[in-house]
């Protein structure tokens, strides 16, 4: 059995030499090639993209340099070049290398547990499974973005078995009140949204998408942590104001079956897509994108979380591929033209300090985060950290970074049976009802 195929890695390069564009669809990166010149040709071709310069045989030579010579000069990238006649099947070209490289690693990490001296079935079981888990969920070619209908079907089933008008322009954050001090969400901006665990990023995130779908925006949702199921719990419980507990469980009472029924179509109808894969590298990503783009014109997209995306090749420290990962998002903004909300951890230095709300300096992984985005708000609830509050129910939105607007502090309350959060004006009629 071969492990590599030489001639779909040459028709490939070769297809990005005659359709430059391409290498903003790509899933390409270095590691998934076998030879040894066509990483470095692969490795000089992102170089290119990352600084939004044209690929041909000249630009591409100058980004070689000194590694020019050993790949065997212009004449081999004119040899690429006209390996191909179309780029018509470089999505397949493209999935053979990536198949071909799970196939060399897979081995790889196989050995390594054969040389390991394993005396443990269970543990020897365990790591070939967990190997086996990781290649099933890379080498996946189905699936990729689904519309929320789609998914909702599988929900019910689930849950039965167990502006011009004086506002801010752009898309609608979460609450009017945050609306008038980031301004609304962008195009072409990277937004972050960060707290600690169990603050209420997803449902912040859920409810923003929602929102984002009446104003028959396509909204795409890149969800590394959660399955998607999980998501549309939460999204129901929210949105039909249903405590999630009786959502999990699945035992509703007739009225309740009545506000899912009248929820579950109004979602249904929106144009939300989600993505549940695990482990998804940022080219993963930005390829997806790119299409979503093409297909729907108008979008948004939402990512849970930033420290979960893959840089997608080593680095020489963790930093540096947060880092990495942050940048490549602010580009796929501009690139499609659409506002980029990602959520991102924040460093347990919150919890040691007397004052609870978090800072610039708590991003975890910072990397370049701070550096790359243009709005950066932290949710903070005292009731998380102090019983005895006053603010009860409430969750404090602190714009800690705005690079077009003002920073500030706003409150929202927070109902967290149903991960909902609603407008102060809101919240009287709905928790009275």
């Amino acid at each position: 059995m071969n492990y590599f195929n030489l001639e779909a890695e040459q028709a490939a390069l070769g297809a990005l030499l005659i359709a430059p564009d391409l290498i903003y669809e790509s899933i390409l990166i270095p590691e998934y090639f076998y030879h040894e010149d066509h990483k470095r040709i692969i490795t000089a071709m992102l170089h290119l993209r990352d600084n939004e310069q044209m690929i041909d045989t000249v630009s591409l030579g100058a980004a070689l340099g000194s590694n020019l010579h050993d790949i065997g000069g212009y004449s081999y990238l004119t040899k690429l070049s006209q390996s191909v006649p179309t780029s018509g099947l470089f999505r397949s070209h493209e999935r053979i290398i990536k198949e071909k490289y799970l196939l060399r690693t897979g081995m790889q990490k196989i050995r390594e547990i054969y040389s390991g001296g394993y005396d443990e079935p269970k543990k020897f079981a365990g790591e070939l499974i967990n190997i086996a888990e990781i290649i099933m969920g890379q080498s996946k070619i189905e699936g990729g973005l689904r519309h929320i209908k789609e998914g909702l079907k599988d929900h019910y089933d689930s849950i039965e078995g167990r502006a011009f008008n004086g506002k801010p322009t752009g898309y609608s954050t979460l609450g009017v009140d945050l609306d008038r001090v980031i301004g609304k969400w962008q195009k072409q901006t990277l937004n972050i949204i960060a707290a600690r665990p169990s603050v209420g990023k997803t449902a912040a995130l859920l409810n923003n998408a929602v929102i984002n779908g009446k104003e028959a925006l396509a909204v795409a949702i890149f969800s590394l942590e959660q399955p998607e199921l999980q998501l549309y719990d939460r999204m129901i419980s929210a949105q039909c104001n249903i405590d999630g507990s009786r959502i999990k469980s699945g035992k509703l009472s007739d009225d309740e079956w009545t506000k899912y029924t009248i929820g579950f179509t109004g979602l249904a109808d929106l144009k939300i897509y989600i993505d549940d894969r695990p482990g998804l590298s940022v080219q993963e990503i930005r390829s997806e994108v790119r299409r979503f783009k093409k297909t729907h014109g108008e979008i948004i997209v939402f990512i849970d979380y930033l420290q979960l995306v893959n840089g997608g090749r080593e680095f020489a420290n963790r930093n540096l591929e947060v880092g990495y990962v942050s940048s490549s998002l602010k580009q796929m903004a501009r690139e499609n033209d659409c506002p980029v909300i990602a959520l991102a951890q924040l460093s347990r230095g919150v919890e040691q300090r007397q004052d609870k709300r978090p800072m610039l300096s708590d991003l975890r992984e910072s990397g370049n985060i701070e550096q790359d985005a243009d709005t950066i708000t932290f949710l903070y609830r005292d009731d998380y950290y102090n019983q005895e509050t006053e603010k009860k129910n409430i969750i404090e939105m602190i714009v800690a970074k705005n690079r077009e607007g003002e920073v500030g502090t706003v409150e929202m309350i927070n109902l967290k049976n149903y991960g909902k959060f609603v407008n102060y004006e809101r919240a009287h009629s709905i928790t009275d009802h």
